[in-house]
C-alpha cells in the first residue's frame, strides 16, 4: 500500500459491496449471460432495486445444453470451467446469477421460481440435494471468473466519473487469474 501511495496510485478494493450494487457483480454477470428484464435475487430492504444476485429471462427459450455453452464462452477462460448440473435438453427460459460461492442462495434461486441458477464454489452435498428436488438446475462457474466481469463496468463507471469531474483517470483491470486451479485434467483415462 504505502508503495501505491508514493507512486500516486489509487487501489479500489470491494467485495461483498460490489456484488450488491447497482451496476456491480451481479448485474454485470446479468448482462454478460444475456439476461434481460433483471431485478435483484435477494433484495436489499432499504433498497428493493439492488441486492444480491440477479434474476431474469433470456432472449428465448434454449436448451441448457447450449445456454450453458453460451455462458461458458462469456466467462473468462479458467482451468476448472463450468459444470452443469441438470437435464441437458431441458428447456429454460429464466435465470438466477450470483457471482461467488453461492450455496448460500440455492433457496432464493428456487423461489425465484427460475429455471437456471449461475454461481460458483457450489459443494456436492447441497448441489445434489438441490437438484434432487428439481430446479433449478446449476451451472458453477469459478469465484474468480464469475466475479471477475464485474471489473471492466466498474473500470468504465470510474474513469467516466472522473472524465464528468474535468479529471483524467486511466484504470487498469488486472488479467492475472486468481483461481488457485491450474490444470484441469479428465478423470478416468
Amino acid at each position: 500500500m504505502h508503495r501505491l501511495v508514493r507512486a500516486g496510485i489509487a487501489l479500489a478494493n470491494a467485495h461483498t459491496t460490489l456484488d450488491a450494487a447497482h451496476g456491480g457483480v451481479a448485474a454485470a454477470l446479468a448482462e454478460r449471460v444475456g439476461l434481460q428484464d433483471t431485478r435483484p435475487l435477494e433484495p436489499n430492504p432499504a433498497d428493493p432495486t439492488q441486492g444480491i444476485g440477479r434474476v431474469g429471462k433470456l432472449p428465448e427459450p434454449t436448451r441448457l445444453r447450449d445456454f450453458a455453452a453460451a455462458v461458458a464462452a462469456a466467462l473468462p477462460d479458467c482451468a476448472p470451467g463450468l459444470l452443469v448440473g441438470g437435464e441437458p435438453d431441458a428447456v429454460v427460459e429464466t435465470a438466477a446469477v450470483s457471482g461467488g460461492a453461492g450455496d448460500s442462495l440455492l433457496a432464493a434461486a428456487r423461489a425465484a421460481d427460475v429455471d437456471v441458477f449461475l454461481t460458483a464454489d457450489l459443494r456436492h452435498h447441497p448441489a445434489s440435494e438441490h437438484l434432487e428436488a428439481g430446479r433449478p438446475y446449476l451451472l458453477c462457474g469459478t469465484h474468480w471468473a464469475t466475479e471477475w466481469v464485474g471489473l471492466p463496468p466498474l473500470a468504465a463507471r470510474l474513469e467516466a466519473a472522473a472524465h464528468a469531474c474535468g479529471h483524467r483517470l486511466f484504470t487498469q483491470v488486472s488479467q492475472i487469474v486468481t483461481d488457485p486451479w491450474a490444470l484441469r485434467l479428465s478423470t478416468g483415462c
